[in-house]
């Protein structure tokens, strides 16, 4: 049975990833695996294909489980795939076969979880800080929060300053005010990023 040959640009990625996660120059990496450094150059820039033989020693060489490579080569094919079709996440995930078990997705996967985890620990953070300067005297409180690296760049806060000028609206126009022009000075800085 003849394989089909491979996108030298997944590849490519394949072999970059494996040098650049050990941190091993091409030099270290092709004498470790037991190739020329110039081969191992000419598949980094698309030029050449590696044999299943060399990915094995690459891999190998780098301490990379060959399943892990296996995965990786699909995960690379189906983003390769996405960004030529110019798809969204949720349509490219339908177009990997056995996405959920493969290493590579599962590590892009994760990160998106901890992206929601995150979003969790900065509200809970949001709510913290505005325990502590919400009885401040205006002045006082702006200042604390423009200093506060944490603060000046937390979102959640800025909502939460939003819903505080809210009810604010009512009974205190000036302190609504604040909060609203406090609100907005966060949510500009952390744009700003």
């Amino acid at each position: 049975m003849e394989r089909k040959e491979e996108d030298p640009e997944i590849l490519r990625l394949v072999v970059r990833f494996l040098r650049e996660t050990a941190r091993m120059s091409q030099v270290r990496l092709s004498t470790a695996a037991r190739l020329a450094q110039s081969q191992l150059s000419q598949i980094e820039l698309g030029k050449a294909t590696p044999s299943e033989d060399v990915l094995r020693r690459l891999a190998a060489a780098t301490d990379v489980p060959w399943p892990f490579v296996a995965h990786l080569r699909q995960f690379y094919a189906a983003l390769l795939k996405a960004k030529s079709r110019k798809v969204g996440l949720d349509e490219t995930r339908a177009t990997w076969a056995g996405a959920e078990n493969s290493p590579a997705v599962l590590a892009y996967l994760l990160e998106d979880e901890a992206q929601v985890r995150s979003e969790a620990a900065e509200e809970a953070e949001a709510q913290k800080l505005w325990q502590a300067v919400a009885g401040l005297p205006r002045q006082r409180r702006r200042r604390a929060i423009q200093l506060s690296p944490r603060a000046s760049r937390n979102l959640a806060l800025a909502r939460q300053l939003s819903l505080e000028s809210e009810k604010a609206a009512a009974s205190d126009p000036a302190e609504a005010k604040d909060l609203a022009e406090l609100a907005v000075w966060i949510s500009e800085r952390s744009e700003r990023g």
